[in-house]
This record gives structure tokens, sequence and C-alpha cells, in this order.
């Protein structure tokens, strides 16, 4: 019998572990494998704000995928597009060259970039913070606005220098800013020039509370926490421009600053557009609870799959109907072993199973020791919310090495982040920023 071919388009978590948990079958040779994925490792974006607080090394967040993925056939290239019915994908390879791919079964896990919107000034003034590269940079510009608050006698550009603004107040924006805030303390106290001095520290939510995937109890005391920190969160508010360094607030305020980060949600992949799989209301490939994508009718389409931040999957289980479930990694990962198990059974004739999980809970870390947590319906917050997230996300990092490193790392650093060393990024990665605004249509 020959054997099917199945096709990984995104090596993120979701696309990563269906690939590993399907490496076996590869190399048993029940199945050829390729994953396509233009970056050379995987990301673990929960650590991305411990990265730029200093308190976790850059390279313990990357692991490199030739080794855990050595039974794949790995492209390293952009996808250009896919026909469903010819069941062929184009891909763009690192050297401008086009390569045709046919499968028997393509799986979409191409996740989900920084969701932009048309406000005047922010594609090209605004950090994200969706990868390794941009969590490094916002670190060691932070740490150089503090030394050129302290060089400059311009009260003017000290002010400016000194002032951080972060737009959203979910869970990315909270454990960003109460990171790179913590860091920054720490590190203003060492130059006497700014004795007296202080940070301004802006977090700007449109809703009317943050961390708002915690319950309102805890979201209530994540509020109270960054505000004891000396962080001003501006509920009811949104960013209306920011051109020529000011940053125009809805509710009139105006703020000279040098820093924006923009954490204000994500959207799936515009690659998708050049896709021509079907798509739910909100760009998200729609499927079923198989994990199959089907069309308006909910017919299932013949070998095309989705996963991870770019599917629409029903959520069978909760009271409520429709129901889907959210974009996050502990979905993506289970999903990716229920797909895998999906797959051997499609290519043996047999049943589908359905994807049904309840959620483990939330977990959230706010640098020093605190954090805010909901595990098996139990709240929980400071400490020991703290401990559970370090527990949980070094038993999800997928390698043995980094996970011994990340848990030397914490105990090293202690209650103070104290890596302020500049990683020394490459780029300006507010390039990347830019092309993901520019990708995406905001008529």
């Amino acid at each position: 019998m020959t054997e099917p071919h199945i096709l990984v388009l995104g090596a993120g978590f979701a696309g990563f572990t269906l690939a590993r948990a399907l490496r076996r079958d590869a190399a048993a040779h029940r199945l050829r494998l390729t994953v396509v994925e233009a970056e050379p490792s995987l990301t673990y974006k929960p650590l991305l704000p411990e990265v730029a607080g200093g308190e976790t090394q850059p390279r313990e967040t990357a692991v490199p995928l030739r080794r855990p993925l050595k039974n794949a056939e790995l492209v390293a290239g952009a996808l250009e597009s896919v026909d469903t019915g010819a069941k062929v994908a184009v891909v763009r390879a690192l050297d401008g060259t086009q390569r045709a791919l046919h499968y028997d079964h393509v799986v979409f896990a191409l996740g989900a970039v920084t969701k932009t919107l048309p406000i005047p000034g922010l594609a090209e003034n605004a950090i994200g913070f969706s990868s390794i590269e941009e969590a490094a940079f916002l670190r060691d510009h932070v740490l150089e606005r503090i030394r050129f608050a302290a060089s400059t006698r311009d009260a003017a550009e000290r002010r400016r220098a000194l002032t951080f603004v972060f737009v959203g107040g979910g869970y990315t924006g909270v454990e960003a800013i109460a990171e790179l805030q913590r860091l920054a303390s720490n590190q203003l106290d060492r130059f006497p020039e700014l004795d007296g001095e202080r940070m301004e520290w802006l977090l700007i939510e449109a809703a009317g509370r943050i961390a708002a995937e915690l319950p309102p109890q805890l979201s209530a005391w994540t509020l109270k926490l960054l505000r004891r920190r000396g962080i001003r969160v501006l509920l009811h508010t949104e960013m209306k421009s920011c051109e020529n360094g000011e940053v125009v607030l809805s509710n009139g305020e105006t703020h000279p600053a040098d820093t924006l980060v923009w954490v204000a949600g994500v959207t799936p992949n515009p690659i998708l557009d050049r896709t021509d799989a079907p798509r739910g209301p909100k760009g998200h490939v729609q499927c079923n609870a198989r994990l199959q994508a089907v069309d308006d009718d909910g017919t299932p389409i013949d070998g095309v799959w989705a996963l991870g931040d770019d599917a629409q999957v029903p959520d069978l289980t909760a009271g409520k109907q429709p129901a889907y479930y959210p974009p996050n990694a502990q979905n993506a990962i289970r999903e990716a072993r229920v797909l895998a198990e999906n797959l051997r059974r499609a290519a043996a004739g047999q049943d589908l199973v359905e994807y049904r999980h309840r959620t483990l809970g939330t977990l959230a870390s706010y640098s020093g020791m605190r954090g805010a947590a909901v595990v098996r319906g139990i709240p929980l917050r400071g400490v020991a919310a703290w401990a559970v997230d370090k527990v949980y996300h070094a038993i999800a990092l997928p390698s043995v090495a980094r996970r011994f490193r990340l848990v030397l790392g914490w105990v090293g650093n202690g209650l103070t982040p104290r890596d302020t060393a500049p990683v020394g990024t490459a780029k300006d990665p507010r390039a990347r920023f830019r092309e993901a605004a520019a990708a995406q249509s905001h008529d």
C-alpha cells in the first residue's frame, strides 16, 4: 500500500506536536510526513514575557526543529498557495524558488499573528510581542532608554525616555508589562543621576478589566497588584494615534513616549488568504469536532484538516452552543494528539474521534514570585500561582535540557531579575510588526 503523504503547514505548538506524534509512523513507513516552516525553531511563546524581563534566556525558549522532527522532511520556506481540490501546495523556498508539494492530507497549523488596527502611526512606531526577537529587543530597548535618560539634561527628553506604553490588557500585555516594569525598576536604582525621577508605565485597555481570561476576582487582584507596583492602568480607554512620539488616548490624555508596545490580541495568519480553505467569520479555518475542515454546510473536505490558532474548533462540552475552543497552547497540544490519531484512522478507513477537552485552568506569572491561576476550578494567587505556572511550563517545554536550564535560571534569579546584559538582536523587530500590519486588511 502506498504511504499516505501528510503535509503539515506550520511548526508552532500545534504543528510541532502533531509532527512529533506522527514521527514513529513516519519512521515505520506507515506514512510520509512533510513539515513546511520558515523558521528553524519552535518558539515557546508563554515564556516571552520572562525573556523580556531577564528571568529567562532567549535560547531556552527556542527548540530547533531538525532533531525532534528527524523522521519528517522539513521544507524551509513560506506557503504561497494551496489548492485543496487538486491536493497541491506551492511553497517558496528560502532561495526564492517555488516548489509544488502534492499531498493526501494537508494540515493547516499556521498559527496567528499580532492583530493590528488602522491607527495613525501604529504600524510605523509600535513594537509587537510575539517573537523572541521582539521580546529580547524590547528588554534591550527599555534598558537603553534608562541609560539615555541618565545621560541627558533635557527634561522633556528624559520624560519621553522614561515613559512606557502598553496597549492591550490581556494575558500577554499584563505579563509583559509586569516583567519589564520590575526589571526597569531594579535598573533605575543603579543610576544616581536618576535619583528622584520616576518612570511612567501605562497599560491601556479598551474593556472594563484586565486579564479577562481569569475570573473577575483574580482579574481585580491583578489590577491591584499592577497599580501597587506603580503601573497606571487605564480601563475603557483606547489609543487614537501614536505619531511623532506622541501617544494620544481616547480619554483626552497625550503622552510623549519612546516606547509603545502593541499587545492587543492576535488574528489567524493572513497566509490563509492564499488558500481556498473554508473560513469562519473571524478568518479561522472552519472545522468540525474531528478537526476536519468543513464547508458552510458542515460537509468535510477530503484530506483537509486544521488545528491551533488558525482553526475554529467547536467545543461540544460547553453548556451553551455554539461554542468554540479558545486558541491557546493547551488546546493546540491536545488537538494535535487527537488529529494524529485521526490521521492514522483515516489511513486505515476507521471512524474518527472527536476533540473534547475540559480546560485544566489558566495561568499567569507577574514576576517577583507573584501570579494568578485557576487550576481545576481552584483559584490561586501570589506565590502559589507563580509556582504552579513555573512547574507547568518546565514540564510543557519540549526539551529536557532546556527544562533543566530553565529551572536553574529561575532558582538563580530568585526574587530579582538580574540579567540586564544586552542581548543584541540582529535587527529592529519593528519591521516584523510593520509586515504583519501590512498583511492585514482594514477595509
